[in-house]
């Protein structure tokens, strides 16, 4: 994780107000990024602003890309100070030795970044230098650096300027826009809300109003001040007397009268005759002595409110008519909690006078009398609770109930949007009445018609269901037969899922008066799930013969479709994953092979195989294995497009079929889309581990045009992805089938051989630098072929690995490596390599421990020879099995050290007994950075305590050049080729050693021992 400001918020906060983001480029800092380029000699330069997840580049030279990630940007640590980062070799450096910069294709080795300090502490970015040479910087081109992004600085502040401009500028556009908004919404609410202002001074006599006030009198004060007379003329007659009220002549000052404010209702004369009223309010101007100068007014036209309280009032006389003719009892209920209309048939029905129930009477004390005098005994729960609370309730409400007296009044309350409720009474006895007596009927029918155990409906001929038994509700997902067919629901005998099967019902049924055994698909009304039912139906006739409705049973046979279909699906589906299986696989690529032959389209098969797979399983046991195919399985459904099939034939290989693409191009885009969509890391049980995929492709009908043989190809194709590495793709070639039976042949004579023992294990010297000496061989794989002759390791390891041989191999060259090594000097030790298959195997521990009881050989004498990518699968699980082996003294050695992944984390993690350099940096002996690796990892080795051995030493001038490099052990031609045991024996001579003296290292000058080794 890369460190982060204290202020960052702050800082990306100025970054975001430069508006400078993703902005084109400008030339002043293309001019900067080219002057620093040319000033320095630097291949790469450019303007970094660091973002919240990302670097962007507002100019750059020498670089293609716009931005990078932030997790790997330098720039992280240049902003840090004020001051210059200089970063003379990335490598040293352990910040950035692992950075993708560095080890990637860019192979950054210098870097140099001045923060661009916009404010005091606010650093939003970098003028930055990279090459890939390691170089250094002086404090003067430091200070010209730094100079450079001054003038970076200054530009990022010229667009800071102009954007408060431009901010200060929209404030100003806005506060102009609001005034001037202001001015038209008074100008719109006096024209729309009939309002005039006017004034009327004291001193002068005069008055003056507004435009809109001499609209609402119909007359133009666009002239100048208006008289008493001219006011006394818009005033109507009645109006004169009381026009100066607000003067009280009581209380007299300077002017002979205070004013007081005043709102009254008026009527004013129009110019053309016509009546306005409406309400003038005024109120007193004082002057700064405190004495009332003037006064200042509005009218409001209420003319139109006058006549509507006018025509309310006629309104209200027709509606007092229209409720006392009514049956039934209303009575309104203000806010207020009181009665604002009733009429006489609530007091009836209610029975309390009208010196109780009037307008205006109290709510709560009508209530309350009802509840004194019991109205509400013989009502029960909850209904009684709220009719003897005081609430008015807020919620629509329907009930009846019965008096004392024995009526019985059905209640509607609904409640008012201003407060309030209106509630209506009307006499029920009657109808209670009929309906008991229609009850006692229908209940002996109930009685047959719900309890019994299949369904049974009545339905009108245009499919209602007019009756519904309680087992027919329940197959439809209801509770009780009456919510089935309770209004609104939409419960019909339209159920089929397919339509035509309505049409088929009642074709059969009226035609034939009858239905049997009509077996179909139904959705169940209520839950949406669809049903198979049988079902039988006749029709009904009515006095005349005609068919007036139709009845019928429902017996559910969903247990006996789906088990059908459970079988049929099962024989064509794969029972883990739920993917097509190999039978239906076969026949739809058959049906697509068919139909491209008659479109003229195209079709695409693609084989695909698991890589890892096994070790998975192996590692994380079978469940965990059906969980990871489960996975991958879904991945690929979700990866391809809509009409593609995938399918799994057993195991873990998968198969695929592309409809309409024909052209490589698209199809290997298809099969890299499943390539890296497998290859994403999957949990289990809180393991990250991922596997891969390797896929065949055969295009039809071009390389084939059948089943059979197109998806042969395919699988020839498989083979030749596998051979080329592994997660990737190959695409059926002429020929390909030469190449599959060859490589099927050497994995058969490969079974044969591990099965017959007719591996060899040759061995070469390891020799100790500081005394000349030998100090074991590493034992290397052989196989001798009968009729191919030497057959290369990089040939038949892969293929062993690939179909885990390795395991039995590795197994058998541990036991005949410690065998042989125990037949040696007690000095000297073997080394064995391992395969990372072979390691990640449960029974590897066993094995080693085998090997060791067989032979007899010290644990010490032992030395494991893993490569880096084996810490890099399962590394955990990896690493708790080497530390295993070590407390048993077995040696562990590193191979091919610098080759692989990234292992220095795992050097701190398990502290290896040896690391052994790779033959590439030896062979390169002269080149700076082979000579700066290699130091770099003897350096590490000491730090470790570990040995140093560096292989492939060939020549005299490698063999100098190491052991100046400080390296502990050497490896190769110049000592000698891998050699059979034989061979190996006459090299060594044992050394006598008394009871009071240690042993001896085996003696091998490495004048004359070289010679031996090579004439051997």
């Amino acid at each position: 994780m890369y460190p982060l400001l204290e202020n960052e918020s702050e800082r990306l906060a100025v970054l975001r107000d430069l508006k400078v983001l993703d902005t084109p480029d400008e030339t002043h800092f293309d001019a900067v990024c080219r002057t620093a380029q040319a000033l320095f000699s630097a291949p790469i330069a450019f303007v970094s602003l660091v973002d919240k997840n990302r670097q962007w580049f507002k100019a750059r030279c020498g670089i293609d890309v716009k931005e990078t990630p932030r997790n790997i940007a330098f720039c992280n640590y240049a902003i840090l100070s004020d001051d210059a980062l200089i970063i003379e070799d990335a490598l040293a450096d352990p910040r950035f030795a692992e950075n993708p910069l560095v080890t990637g294709p860019l192979g950054i080795r210098f870097y140099a970044g001045a923060p661009l300090i916009l404010h005091q502490g606010i650093r939003v970015g970098t003028l930055c230098l990279m090459d890939s040479q390691r170089r250094s910087f002086s404090p003067e081109q430091v200070r010209q650096f730094q100079d450079l992004a001054n003038i970076v600085v200054a530009h990022l502040r010229l667009h800071e300027a102009r954007n408060q401009i431009g901010r200060d500028l929209e404030a100003l556009q806005s506060a102009q826009a609001k005034l001037r908004e202001a001015a038209d919404y008074q100008l719109l609410v006096e024209q729309v809300g009939g309002i005039g202002y006017w004034q009327y001074n004291l001193k002068s006599g005069k008055a003056t109003w507004s435009p809109s006030m001499g609209r609402l009198v119909g007359q133009d004060v666009s002239d100048g001040e208006l008289t008493l007379d001219d006011l006394l003329h818009v005033l109507h007659p009645d109006e004169h007397r009381d026009m100066f009220a607000a003067f009280d002549p009581r209380n007299a000052g300077g002017n002979g009268m205070v004013l007081r404010p005043f709102d009254r209702q008026r009527r004013l004369v129009r110019a053309d005759g016509t009546v306005r009223t409406v309400i003038s309010r005024g109120l007193p101007q004082h002057d700064e002595t405190g004495a009332v100068v003037a006064l200042l007014g509005v009218c409001v036209d209420i003319t139109d409110l006058v006549r509507s309280e006018e025509q309310l009032r006629g309104v209200s006389t027709l509606l007092r008519v229209t409720l006392e003719n009514m049956d039934q009892g209303i009575l309104m209920v203000g806010a207020d909690n009181r009665v604002l209309v009733h009429n006489q048939k609530a007091r009836d029905l209610l029975g309390v006078s009208e010196g109780l129930l009037h307008e205006g009477a109290r709510f709560d004390l009508l209530q309350q009398h009802q509840i004194d005098r019991g109205e509400f005994r013989k009502v029960d729960g909850e209904l009684r609770h709220l009719l003897e609370s005081a609430a008015l309730g807020t919620a629509a409400v329907t009930y009846e109930r019965e008096r004392p007296n024995g009526t019985s009044i059905e209640v509607r309350s609904v409640p008012l949007p201003t407060g309030g409720l209106v509630r209506t009474f009307t006499d029920i006895t009657e109808r209670r009445r009929r309906e008991a007596a229609l009850r006692l009927a229908e209940a002996e029918y109930q009685t047959l018609f719900q309890n019994a155990v299949v369904g049974v409906y009545r339905a009108n001929l245009d499919g209602t269901l007019v009756r519904a038994n309680q087992a027919l509700a329940k197959l439809h997902g209801y509770g009780d037969s009456a919510c089935a067919t309770a209004p609104g629901t939409g419960f019909t005998h339209d159920w089929y899922v397919d339509g035509d099967r309505t049409h088929a019902f009642m074709r059969l049924l009226l035609t034939h008066g009858r239905v049997d055994d009509f077996v179909s698909e139904v959705t169940g009304h209520a839950t949406g799930r669809p049903i198979w039912v049988s079902e039988t139906a006749w029709l009904v006739r009515d006095a005349e013969g005609c068919p007036s409705c139709f009845e019928g049973t429902v017996v559910d046979a969903t247990e006996r479709k789906r088990a059908e279909a459970q079988i049929e699906h099962m024989a064509r589906h794969d029972a883990l994953t739920g993917l097509p299986n190999r039978r239906q696989f076969q026949e739809r690529l058959t049906q697509e092979l068919v139909h491209a032959q008659r479109q003229g389209t195209a079709v695409a098969v693609l084989c695909c195989d698991l890589d890892r797979f096994k070790t998975v399983n192996d590692t994380f046991g079978h469940p965990a294995g059906d969980a990871l195919l489960c996975t991958l399985a879904d991945r690929m459904r979700r990866s391809l497009q809509p009409g593609d099939i995938v399918a799994r034939l057993g195991g873990d290989e998968f198969a695929i079929i592309l409809l309409g693409r024909s052209h490589p191009h698209g199809v290997g885009a298809a099969a890299q889309r499943l390539i890296e969509i497998v290859g994403e890391p999957v949990d289990i049980d809180g393991h990250l581990t991922n596997v891969g995929v390797s896929i065949g492709v055969a295009i039809g009908l071009d390389d084939g045009d059948r089943a059979d043989l197109l998806f042969k190809n395919a699988d020839i194709a498989l083979y030749r992805a596998k051979e080329a590495g592994r997660h990737t793709c190959r695409f059926y070639e002429a020929g390909m089938d030469m190449a599959v039976a060859s490589r099927n042949l050497l994995e058969i004579d490969l079974k044969d051989t591990v099965r017959n023992g007719g591996f060899a294990l040759h061995y070469q010297p390891i020799i100790d630098l500081a005394s000349d000496t030998l100090r074991g061989f590493e034992a290397l794989l052989r196989w001798p072929h009968a009729a191919k002759g030497m057959i290369s390791p990089a040939d038949f390891i892969p293929l062993a690995e690939e179909t885990g041989l390795i395991v039995e191999l590795g197994a058998w060259a541990l036991r005949d490596a410690c065998q042989e090594a125990a037949s040696w000097p007690s000095d000297l030790r073997v080394g064995v390599n391992v395969s990372a298959v072979q390691i990640q195997h449960i029974d590897f521990h066993q094995h080693v421990l085998d090997a060791l009881v067989r032979s007899g050989l010290a644990p010490e004498r032992l030395e494991l020879e893993i490569t880096e990518s084996v810490l890099v699968k399962d590394a955990e699980r990896v690493i708790a099995c080497l530390h295993r082996l070590r407390r048993i003294g077995v040696r562990l050695a590193i191979d091919d050290f610098g080759t692989g992944y990234s292992s220095l984390s795992y050097l701190c993690q398990f502290p290896f007994d040896k690391i052994k350099i790779d033959r590439s940096f030896i062979q390169d002996a002269c080149a700076s950075t082979s000579g700066a690796i290699v130091r770099a990892v003897v350096g590490l080795g000491r730090h470790l305590g570990a040995t140093i051995t560096a292989e492939g030493v060939e020549t005299q001038a490698q063999l100098d050049w190491v052991r100046r490099e400080g390296c502990s052990e050497v490896q190769g031609f110049i000592f000698g080729k891998p050699m059979p045991p034989s061979v190996i024996k006459g090299m060594m001579r044992p050394v006598g050693v008394g009871h009071d003296q240690q042993p001896e290292r085996t003696h091998c000058p490495v004048s004359c021992e070289r010679r031996s080794l090579l004439d051997a």
